[in-house]
């Protein structure tokens, strides 16, 4: 049977459409608390993080490019402690599919649905996710982000331009000397461990068509939404300011309704849910991807689909049982992934397993003299 491929260009719109707007709605009202009217530099130092984190995960998968995490990492690490490793990496994907399963449902009820229960938006995103993953797979994921991923840029670019007319660009002064360094270091943290969240290279290398382009395509995406998350921020601030802005719990989504050209164009902030959904929708289709096959290799299944009847109630249970007023609890979150998940899982475990499997590469091939 043929392993599915994809290609470099959808790896690029994969990584591009699932950062973009979890870096833009989780991140930027706690940045722009921490760093000011400074926060633009910090999505600029938190994106040069991300692509260092994204280039270990790079290097660790390309040692091995043709197998998954499961398979290298009992090569690097031995069959027991191997597959001990492996574990947190599929229980993070679980947990945060759950945790944004809810975040999706709790914002669209919030802005458009007000009279849905939450349970109703959550059963109807799966089921679609359930469709993707088990009709298409990732060949299935990568082809949706060819279509989605352009829209996502597409409305972001209009966001900002429509935006022009609302700048003030006094709000953005004086650069640096109110916040300093350490506020920027501090508040590109937060960015960092979202933007950095490509661990999911470990599992999707082995299906790319080249996977030292397609890697690196990836590394290209996370800077992209770097640029990106820096100019809207910067954008948000020079009309909202950032004392305005900082206590917005959704400084871009604000910032739609601020548009309007020639009385013609307005009211565009519907474009945000479209923006929101197909982020939403590929990364919870990716995750719930991953781990049913991380799952399912873990277990020694024959066909990794069969974890999907499994792993879907999961995450459907887990964002249930999270509170509503999750999406006022993002920054516990980013606090969790910024002191635990990004030193530990994206970090942490790939240097350790590249660092031994570099070591045991050079003892299985010594150079001839």
């Amino acid at each position: 049977m043929n392993t599915p491929r994809i290609s470099n260009i959808q790896v690029f719109w994969i990584t591009f459409s699932i950062e973009c707007a979890m870096t833009l709605f989780f991140t930027q009202s706690p940045v722009i608390q921490t760093a000011k009217q400074d926060a633009w530099i910090s999505y600029l130092v938190g994106g040069a993080i991300a692509c260092g984190i994204t280039l270990l995960s790079r290097a660790l998968s390309l040692m091995y490019p043709e197998q998954s995490l499961n398979d290298f990492s009992t090569k690097i690490l031995g069959s027991w402690f191997g597959k001990i490793l492996v574990v947190p990496f599929l229980l993070i994907w679980i947990v945060m599919s759950g945790s944004l399963l809810r975040q999706f449902s709790d914002f669209f009820q919030m802005i458009l649905f007000d009279r849905t229960p939450t349970s109703v938006l959550m059963l109807l995103m799966m089921v679609i996710v359930v469709s993707l993953v088990w009709a298409g797979g990732i060949e299935g994921i990568g082809r949706c982000s060819q279509l989605m991923g352009p829209v996502i840029l597409l409305i972001i670019v209009a966001i900002t331009l429509l935006s022009f007319n609302n700048y003030e660009l006094e709000q953005i002064f004086p650069i640096f000397s109110d916040s300093g360094a350490r506020a920027i270091m501090r508040g590109s943290l937060a960015p960092a461990s979202v933007l950095g969240d490509t661990v999911f290279l470990l599992m999707v290398t082995k299906f790319m068509e080249n996977p030292r382009q397609g890697t690196k395509f990836a590394v290209w995406a996370v800077a992209s939404v770097a640029i990106i998350s820096s100019v809207l921020t910067l954008t948000a601030l020079s009309i909202f300011g950032s004392a305005l802005a900082s206590k917005m719990l959704f400084p871009t989504f604000e910032m739609m309704r601020y548009v309007s050209l020639m009385e013609f164009i307005q009211n565009i902030e519907i474009f945000s849910s479209v923006l929101w959904f197909f982020s939403v929708f590929l990364k919870l289709s990716l995750y719930l991807f991953i781990a049913c096959y991380g799952m399912s290799q873990w277990m020694g299944l024959k066909r990794w689909s069969i974890s999907v009847w499994v792993i879907s109630p999961a995450v459907y249970i887990i964002a249930w049982i999270f509170p509503k007023t999750v999406l006022y609890t993002s920054q516990i979150q980013l606090h969790l992934s910024v002191r635990y998940v990004m030193p530990i899982e994206l970090i942490g475990i790939p240097f350790l397993m590249w660092m031994i499997g570099k070591v045991r590469k050079r003892r299985s091939h010594p150079k001839k003299l």
